[in-house]
């Protein structure tokens, strides 16, 4: 199974959330982060990485990576520019390429806003490549802040295949003071699968196996490391 799209999404949003949450990098400062992560559950064994550049008046670069174990290999890159236009509030946007090893790349330019609460992220194809995607993440802990984990609900609304879906991911997780993170990601997914189905050509019946957008529920464990 290949899924439509990747937990590296939510290591993300996580990453954003948390920056929002403390004062944001002041123009005379320079920031990086990173991170490597290892996640196996009910679509396989996965790693992931990413690494962010924070630098001066918002701008941002970010590169993330994920290597599904004996099938594929993905790359997202993203340059854009996020500054603060109101206290709790972040706005910005930016252009991102998706490359998967041995097809083409995509290109989209995207723009958003956030909070510590409420993410919202559209994406939108450079030429017919790609329809407009949707992103939002709903940050929990921001209206139950007596949890003890860090706990989100992320909701993606896309076209694949020719068909409007959605993907919806509850996520939960913790990182340690040394930069040690754990958690669990709960979801209902889109997927690629294959169904038989049949056609009359020429007043004869054949049947063929044609490729299908499936939802699927999916569960999947991590654990990595942030510095």
């Amino acid at each position: 199974m290949r899924h439509l799209f990747r937990l590296i999404i939510f290591l993300s949003i996580l990453v954003g959330q948390k920056s929002i949450q403390s004062n944001p990098i002041s123009e005379n400062q320079i920031g990086m982060a990173s991170g490597i992560f290892a996640n196996y559950g009910t679509a396989g064994m996965e790693v992931d990485g990413y690494f962010e550049v924070q630098g001066r008046r918002g701008l941002f670069l970010e590169s993330s990576g994920i290597a599904q174990l004996g099938e594929q290999m993905t790359l997202n890159t993203s340059l854009g520019i996020m500054n603060e236009v109101a206290p709790d509030i972040l706005m910005g946007g930016g252009y991102s390429n998706y490359l998967e090893i041995d097809n083409d790349v995509l290109h989209e330019v995207f723009f958003g806003a956030s909070s510590s609460s409420i993410t919202g992220v559209a994406f939108i194809g450079l030429g017919s490549e790609l329809s407009p995607n949707y992103l939002g993440t709903l940050n929990l802990n921001s209206f139950f802040p007596f949890l003890s984990i860090d706990s989100s609900i992320m909701c993606i609304l896309s076209k694949e295949m020719d068909e409007f879906g959605y993907d919806i991911f509850f996520n939960m997780s913790k990182t340690v003071g040394s930069g040690l993170s754990y958690g669990c990601s709960l979801s209902s997914e889109r997927y690629e699968d294959e169904e038989r189905r049949t056609f009359k050509k020429q007043g004869q019946f054949k049947k063929f196996t044609v490729p299908v957008t499936a939802q699927g529920l999916f569960i999947s464990f991590f654990i990595g490391w942030t510095f």
